[in-house]
């Protein structure tokens, strides 16, 4: 078993963040998170190689809009283990656009929290909130730290990350009405989900009873679905898209998969006066 530093580890149950972590090539995760993620290998062999596609998209998504919009402050959900991921996190790639805007991730592992207190350097500020309860996420008492005077507050633009976070969560649509009421008009969601669009049955089962064995069961949806949560939001260019695909001018061509596939997408919130547009700029 490999532990997280200063901590210890024993859980029967494989943990979401310890499974994403083996995937991108860390050390954080333990002997039950790495018999989900081999489990889930057996059926699903390129799974690995979508789920750092789906941690690079949700960093240059991120960035991209931190500097297209001129927004400061990003909160990115859901945000697993990442400080030992050989790949540059959401912060990274949003510091390498702006070095002043503030980042904070939240994230409801008791491991994933316990870590960050241990490191006190790496992801920087890791807050408990859930995506399911986002009064624990922008009601977080953490937002009134003296670091974070006048730089951190809803009335402000904000990016909220939920990168491969909403297909474990029962009522996604939900968790996007509630960052409609809450969130600044022209704030941007960056948004991922695994979809059983384009994947086989076989597929889709095997992960789905992997990931029942451990504390999160996983909810494979259909594009369709998955497209329906940009309802009220301006769905930004090129629209839904497999991750490996994003860019907003369609540069970005990464490999396809031929077992599993996450889509992303961008979303921008309307001004009140403004109907939301779809990708292609005209109003629905």
């Amino acid at each position: 078993m490999i532990t997280s530093p200063g901590l210890a580890r024993d859980f029967p149950q494989a943990a979401a963040a310890g499974v994403y972590n083996f995937y991108l090539g860390g050390k954080s995760w333990t002997g039950v998170d790495q018999e989900t993620a081999l489990a889930v290998l057996r059926t699903s062999p390129d799974a690995q190689a979508v789920a750092r596609e789906n941690f690079m998209f949700a960093g240059r998504a991120a960035s991209w809009a931190v500097s297209e919009y001129g927004i400061g402050q990003v909160f990115d959900i859901g945000v697993g283990i990442v400080d030992d991921v050989p790949l540059d996190s959401v912060e990274t790639c949003v510091h390498n656009v702006n070095p002043d805007a503030a980042v904070l991730a939240f994230d409801n592992d008791e491991v994933v929290l316990a870590r960050a207190r241990a490191l006190r350097t790496g992801y920087g500020r890791v807050l408990l909130g859930d995506v399911t309860d986002l009064d624990s996420i922008f009601n977080n008492p953490g937002l009134g730290h003296p670091d974070l005077a006048g730089r951190i507050g809803l009335p402000k633009l904000a990016v909220v990350v939920l990168a491969a976070v909403l297909h474990f969560v029962d009522d996604p649509a939900a968790v996007m009405a509630g960052l409609r009421d809450r969130l600044a008009p022209g704030s941007v969601v960056v948004l991922s989900h695994a979809t059983r669009t384009g994947t086989s049955q076989d597929r889709v089962g095997g992960m789905t009873r992997a990931y029942e064995k451990g504390r999160s069961a996983i909810i494979f949806r259909e594009e369709a679905d998955i497209a329906a949560l940009a309802d009220g939001w301006d769905l930004l260019p090129p629209g839904l898209v497999d991750v490996q695909l994003w860019s907003p001018d369609g540069s970005h061509q990464g490999e396809l998969y031929e077992t599993v596939r996450v889509v992303g997408m961008v979303a921008r919130l309307p001004d009140a006066q403004q109907g939301p547009r779809d990708a292609t700029g005209g109003a629905r």
